[in-house]
């Protein structure tokens, strides 16, 4: 039998129930101890009933799926064959593209540095993620041409306090620069958000 999803068999729980089931094999075999064996017999599974059915914390955790259109202006620090660095900022909105709508309608702004050496592009940067309500999300965004873009949350206000997750993200469309020294690009992000109880 399965305990419920969201419920989980305390460790407490088990621990007395194998002090019981120890207890029952060591009852001494005499007379009239069969009345105290069908006692601890029953007490185990009591326990063991209500603690398949006892609820704990769990994290609530959610998937997401979303697209993050964007427009963003860069600085170029230093170019060179060898190595280019630069700055960018960008502001855009969230569209969810998941059946719970988690996401949708955020609005971000970020910041970050990028750098390609030797022909390899990596990139950190810090975005807020703000909702319809106010409470807002900042997510740590970091990436290299290798391994694609990453963010996990670090900090959450009011209902988004304690955010845990991951996202994975990639560009699914780039426009032609409206003007010199900015970017227009819509990107796909999938992951997951998790928030303590």
């Amino acid at each position: 039998m399965k305990a419920p999803r969201g419920f989980r068999f305390p460790f407490g729980a088990f621990l007395v129930l194998i002090f019981l089931i120890l207890k029952i094999f060591d009852l001494p075999k005499k007379e009239g101890t069969m009345f105290h064996r069908r006692n601890w017999i029953t007490m185990a599974v009591v326990i063991l009933g209500l603690a398949m059915f006892v609820p704990f914390a769990e994290a609530q955790r959610q998937e997401h799926e979303t697209i993050m259109c964007f427009a963003e202006t860069f600085t170029v620090v230093h170019f060179s064959p060898e190595v280019t660095i630069m700055g960018f900022d960008g502001k855009g909105i969230t569209q969810s593209t998941h059946s719970n709508k988690l996401f949708d309608n955020f609005t971000f702004h970020f910041v970050g540095a990028s750098k390609i050496m030797d022909g390899k592009y990596s990139s950190h940067a810090l975005s807020k993620n703000m909702g319809p309500d106010g409470d807002f999300i900042v997510w740590e965004v970091y990436g290299d041409s290798e391994s694609g873009m990453t963010s996990k949350p670090i900090y959450g206000t009011e209902k988004w306090k304690g955010v845990k997750g991951e996202s994975k993200g990639k560009v699914i469309t780039a426009g032609k620069p409206i003007a010199q020294g900015t970017l227009q690009v819509c990107q796909k992000w999938v992951g997951w958000t998790e928030l303590p109880k």
